[in-house]
């Protein structure tokens, strides 16, 4: 529903304007005018400094919040750790062992939290990216070195901002103009671990313009970086207005003759990012305007100092103080302290964009536990996975079975045992990929229950019945496997006579179905609950049904909660356990 019109603060403003300012200051206007043009040139110098005095500080509040960002990154423990142990890696295996490492899971989630933030990478104390996967490190790696930052190791202020450069995307080919952000990351101790460094786009000048009337500009060298509106690369505003150079190396107003126009040129330096920021005004339009007014008249000057005076206080304390309380609440924010919210007292646009501000700050405090307890269990299941892999005293006894192949002279058979030994641990690693075909899962599903078999000849059996259609599909790597385990140790051994494993896999509206049954003893009721329980806990137990649970959560994590999971059993009967997940397509990297 659309809000009453008059609650607009900007209706607001513009009553307030027409009734103690723009009545009186027209009124005055009319009657008075300027006497000294030098004097009006001198207030339009002071006025167009103050405006990039606020500028200015526009920018600079805008790094702070860079400036924040980048300090959470390097005080983030997941980041240091990876620090740590990349540098420890790198005193063994030397620097190039950084080129194999990956950076986007621990940074990833801070790029998107401003606009202007392109990419965030890491860097060693000797100025080594650690872990680039995202962009076109020849590029960095010029621009990065202990020669061009020796300013950095021999700063001490806490943040280091260095000059433009070009980045490269190595996925789009896209090439940005920016400025890096410095954040050294240290440890307890205060030891350098080394550095988060955040690379801004400077188009974010172009979107601080835009809020400006005068024309502005940002300049670093000779070349423009920042203007509200759209310009060619690299243009040159020198040759353009022709000037000198001298004239911008300090904070100042001149007047440029033109043929056209003479221009008022008023500069500010920024030294925190070495640029310059120019506002060119025209001076026929200031000396135009002086002459469309009338003489001054002392009582209509008084007044309009003291009603402006009296206006400039009213609507500063009135109008301004619930963007005060907002801007207090935004600092903080950036401080770190999330739980703090804005409490309007205004229907306007300050107070609606306090409420989309606590939004937003429940939606960042929402999501920062779900990734925590997303990381949280995923750490849980991945160190489960490399529990629940293939035990030590699974190679164990089958190199024992070997062994007693040979002393028996069944040198075919020991060879063949061998090779589906081989076989099945080649694709078990898989390049340290997660993520295998089907066909590679069914291969090593095979090699494992025949090496199973030779070993259980007197009481195992088994049968695999699986669709060729399945074959492209993935599948996390040794998914089957702790079910075949569990049904061997936990079924068919229990009984007096053999028994028959057999593992089926088809496809169905778009899901994989694969089926795991055996003749063995059976699953209870009441550990079929257990089961259950088991896999809707949050908590980790490998010492309680460590097969099924961990494959269905590892299953879920890959999947996004999509797997379904049945066990139809019939105690000292039969168990056959049905696994269904979405059906997505194989690529081979």
């Amino acid at each position: 529903m659309k809000k009453p019109y008059i609650h607009s603060i900007s209706i607001k403003y513009f009553i307030a304007a027409i009734l103690l300012i723009v009545l009186p200051i027209c009124a005055f206007f009319l009657i008075a005018r300027a006497s000294n043009l030098n004097t009006s040139l001198e207030q339009k110098r002071t006025s167009d400094l103050n405006t990039l005095n606020t500028f200015s500080s526009n920018v600079t509040t805008y790094m702070e919040s860079v400036q924040a960002v980048g300090s959470l990154a390097a005080s983030n423990s997941s980041v240091q750790d990876f620090l740590l142990s990349s540098i420890e890696q790198a005193n063994k295996e030397g620097k190039e062992s950084y080129k194999d490492m990956d950076n986007r899971p621990y940074l990833s989630s801070y790029t998107p939290v401003m606009d202007s933030i392109l990419a965030i990478s890491l860097m060693d104390p000797d100025f080594f990216f650690i872990g680039e996967q995202n962009l076109e490190l020849n590029r960095l790696t010029y621009f990065f070195n202990a020669t061009t930052q020796r300013e950095v190791t021999e700063s001490e202020e806490e943040f280091y901002w260095t000059k433009t450069f070009s980045i490269e995307f190595l996925d789009t080919g896209s090439v940005y103009k920016v400025f890096s952000l410095l954040v050294p990351s240290l440890d307890d101790n205060g030891n350098l671990l080394g550095y988060v460094v955040v690379f801004v786009d400077t188009t974010f000048f172009n979107s601080l313009l835009l809020s400006y009337a005068d024309k502005i500009y940002v300049i670093e060298g000779s070349y423009i970086i920042g203007y509200k509106e759209t310009l060619p690369p690299n243009t040159n505003l020198f040759s353009e207005m022709q000037i000198n150079y001298s004239l911008l190396l300090e904070d100042s107003s001149v007047i440029v003759q033109n043929p056209d126009d003479s221009l008022i040129i008023t500069t500010r330096k920024f030294s925190p990012l070495d640029i310059q920021f120019l506002l060119v005004s025209s001076y026929r339009d200031l000396v135009d305007h002086l002459s469309t007014t009338y003489p001054p008249l002392t009582t209509f000057v008084v007044y309009g100092i003291v009603l402006a005076v009296l206006v400039a206080f009213v609507i500063s304390k009135f109008q301004t103080k619930h963007i005060v309380l907002l801007k207090n609440v935004m600092n903080r924010m950036k401080e770190g302290n999330l739980s703090i919210r804005f409490h309007p007292q205004t229907k306007d646009e300050i107070a609606e964009l306090g409420l989309t501000f606590n939004s937003l700050l429940d939606r960042i405090q929402e999501l920062m536990e779900e990734q925590k307890q997303h990381q949280k269990i995923k750490r849980k299941m991945e160190l489960q996975m490399i529990q629940e892999q293939i035990k030590p005293h699974f190679l164990y006894n089958v190199l024992e079975m070997i062994n007693s192949m040979i002393r028996c002279n069944m040198t075919q058979e020991a060879l063949a045992t061998v090779e589906s030994l081989a076989s099945f641990y080649r694709i078990s690693l898989s390049q340290g990929s997660d993520i295998i075909s089907m066909s590679q899962e069914i291969q090593l599903l095979e090699n494992y229950l025949s090496l199973q078999k030779k070993r259980y000849i007197e009481f195992m059996d088994y049968v695999l019945a699986f669709s060729p259609s399945i074959s492209k599909y993935t599948i996390p790597k040794l998914t089957l496997q702790p079910l075949i385990e569990n049904s061997i140790y936990h079924g068919i051994k229990e009984k007096d006579t053999k028994g028959t494993i057999c593992v089926s896999g088809y496809i169905e509206n778009g899901q994989v179905i694969i089926e795991v049954y055996d003749d063995g003893v059976g699953i209870s009721p009441e550990k079929q609950k257990e089961i259950f329980q088991s896999i809707a806990s949050e908590k980790s137990e490998p010492e309680n049904h460590f097969g099924l649970a961990s494959v269905v959560k590892r299953m879920n994590i890959h999947y996004n909660n999509q797997v379904t999971f049945r066990i139809d059993s019939e105690p000292g009967s039969y168990t056959c356990i049905i696994l269904s997940f979405p059906a997505r397509e194989y690529e081979d990297e």
